[in-house]
């Protein structure tokens, strides 16, 4: 058995990613699974509180584990699945927890009041008890440390309530998860409007999968110095003051970074040349994780889903035995 800490995070079955996601998200997992042992899960049974079409939810499940298979996560060293072939025993679980959780608790928690009133008819039990399911993903494991952005806070802060209130009425059976920061950077839009976001126009964000004429193509167009328009003007190679800089700030060599920086000061590069540098440097990480993709069969992804599944459940299957020992219920 595994003296690291246990480490639970959800996945959501969205499809494509773009450069933004990979940089934070998918790198952060890869790092975190030498640390931890780790359980990583694609949140299938989550994605029903919006009603996802039967066909588009199993294949986005099977193109979401492709992704962070070829981002690097490695199903030898964590334990990779989807929720629902756990559901069981989630569910099961999500059951016990919710009897100790106050409905009105979490109809005044912040992001179910802010889904409620974006989409007010679709106001399901599902969006309600979204923390409540969240929590037995977390404490099916046992985990004790959980990734975490700032808008799932709140969220993880009920999973502690809950602990607490369920080990002061049947003992210590669960300890109290702790947060660890994601990658908290935004990788800035081309556009320079905010971070990087699939739901802004398609050339405004690199996505892993497009070719690399594309990417060249939307990089060619990326905002830049604005204060900057004629090649014999100094350049100001700074986040603050030019966006393709920000951008090259992540994903350029830093020999190379500092080069380009210096050129543009001195005016020796126009802004054509430094974006063509960029490119380069952002296709240098885009192409192998494409290369690694195409290479993931159907068939080896679900291999390493149901391998994953298996020892999710026997895990789960422990956990939720010793529960039902300190509820008092025997399952005669």
């Amino acid at each position: 058995m595994s003296s690291k800490p246990i480490l639970t995070s959800g996945i959501r079955p969205t499809g494509e990613i773009h450069l933004g996601n990979y940089y934070g998200a998918l790198n952060n997992l890869v790092e975190l699974q030498q640390s931890y042992e780790a359980y990583f899960f694609i949140v299938d049974i989550h994605s029903l509180t919006t009603h996802p079409n039967p066909e588009h939810l199993s294949r986005n499940v099977l193109e979401v584990a492709r992704n962070y298979l070829a981002a690097g996560l490695d199903p030898e060293q964590s334990t990779f699945y989807t929720q629902s072939s756990i559901a069981a025993e989630i569910c099961e679980l999500h059951t016990y927890l919710s009897m100790v959780m106050p409905l009105g608790d979490l109809m005044r928690c912040p992001t179910f009041k802010e889904k409620a009133k974006r989409h007010p008819d679709n106001v399901n039990y599902g969006l309600v008890g979204y923390p409540v399911l969240m929590t037995a993903d977390i404490l099916i494991h046992k985990g004790r440390i959980v990734p975490v952005g700032e808008d799932q806070l709140v969220h993880l802060e009920i999973a502690r309530t809950i602990v607490r209130r369920f080990n002061q009425l049947y003992g210590e059976v669960f300890p109290e998860p702790q947060p660890v920061e994601e990658n908290a950077v935004r990788i800035p839009s081309l556009n320079a409007q905010g971070k990087m976001s699939k739901s802004d126009q398609a050339d405004s964000y690199i996505s892993m999968g497009d070719e690399p004429d594309a990417v060249r193509q939307k990089i060619r167009r990326a905002f830049s110095d604005p204060t900057r328009a004629y090649k014999h003007q100094p350049g100001n190679p700074t986040k603050e003051g030019c966006n393709v800089y920000h951008l090259h700030s992540y994903f350029t060599d830093p020999a190379k970074l500092a080069e380009t920086a210096y050129k543009c000061r001195r005016a020796e590069i126009g802004c054509a040349e430094c974006k063509t540098v960029l490119a380069e440097s952002i296709l240098s990480l885009v192409e192998p994780f494409q290369t690694k993709r195409a290479g993931l069969a159907d068939d080896y992804v679900l291999e390493v889903l149901r391998h994953g599944g298996r020892k999710a459940k026997e895990s789960a299957g422990k956990v939720i035995a010793e529960v039902r020992e300190a509820i008092g219920l025997r399952m005669f």
